[in-house]
């Protein structure tokens, strides 16, 4: 069960965020009908780039030779470096 609960934290930690981001840019840029159409394709542009940030994550975390333990000590020790 613990090592189920350190995968669920280090997914979120790592994929919830910028999926979240992604999807609120993309909303935003579909839901504003009165903006200048530059700027509409900006804001999805941004928010399908951070979707895609998300997809790589997922990749990176499925395919990891790494236990979900270490994968999280080593993301603590970064947050505790900066």
């Amino acid at each position: 069960m613990g090592k189920l609960l350190d995968g669920f934290e280090l997914w979120l930690r790592k994929i919830v965020g910028p999926l979240f981001v992604g999807m609120g840019l993309c909303g935003v840029a579909a839901a504003e009908e009165g903006w200048w159409l530059p700027f509409r394709l900006l804001f999805g542009v941004l928010g399908m780039a951070s979707f895609w940030e998300c997809v790589k994550e997922t990749w990176k975390l499925a395919r990891s030779k790494e236990s979900t333990k270490a994968q999280l000590d080593r993301l603590e020790e970064e947050a505790r470096h900066h």
